[in-house]
């Protein structure tokens, strides 16, 4: 018996050991493996023996156990700036427009404002203001800096169609309680 637990423990930790990377899906699913390749657009993921093509866009975060990795160290110095995510969300911060068109649709509209935002894919190039103030063209194509870009413009967006549902949900309040 002792022989059994002995050997299903090496296993165990052997099995930990290889599996050291972290992946996490936008949809917050985690999954344990190892990295084994990343491409301009996709990251090759193995977990329980088979190997995944995860497209950039369907990913959250990566973390890796070893940072001196070779895949890992050579996906630094593929990029030119490691700070692309910082500079996806400054540009949507400053760049990207339709504030008050948000605030409008979300007065009238409330929920449904809500939800056809949360759907809507919001890319640097189709903003005007985004086209022509950004410092950061050459990296409209870059995973990592749409991905940024996309969250913080969509988080903007949403915050403004709030604000418009809530300023008519005082105004209907404020009539209500006034007869």
């Amino acid at each position: 018996m002792k022989k059994i637990n002995l050997s299903l423990i090496a296993f165990l930790f052997s099995a930990l050991s290889y599996a050291n990377d972290t992946l996490v899906l936008n949809n917050q699913m985690t999954f344990i493996g190892k990295v084994k390749k990343v491409k301009e657009c996709t990251l090759s993921f193995e977990t329980f023996g088979e190997t995944f093509d995860i497209p950039a866009s369907e990913i959250y975060s990566v973390r890796f156990e070893d940072i001196n990795n070779n895949i890992y160290t050579n996906y630094l110095k593929q990029t030119d700036n490691p700070n692309n995510c910082l500079a996806g969300h400054i540009d949507a911060e400053n760049f990207h427009g339709k504030k008050a068109a948000h605030f409008t649709l979300g007065f009238l509209f409330g929920p449904f404002a809500l939800i056809g935002t949360a759907l809507t894919n919001p890319k640097p190039e189709k903003g005007r203001e985004t086209l022509l103030l950004s410092n950061n063209k050459h990296l409209f194509n870059d995973p990592q800096y749409l991905l940024c870009y996309k969250r913080r413009a969509k988080t903007m967006m949403i915050g403004y169609d709030l604000i418009g549902w809530s300023t008519w949900l005082m105004i209907v309040g404020t009539i209500a309680g006034s007869m």
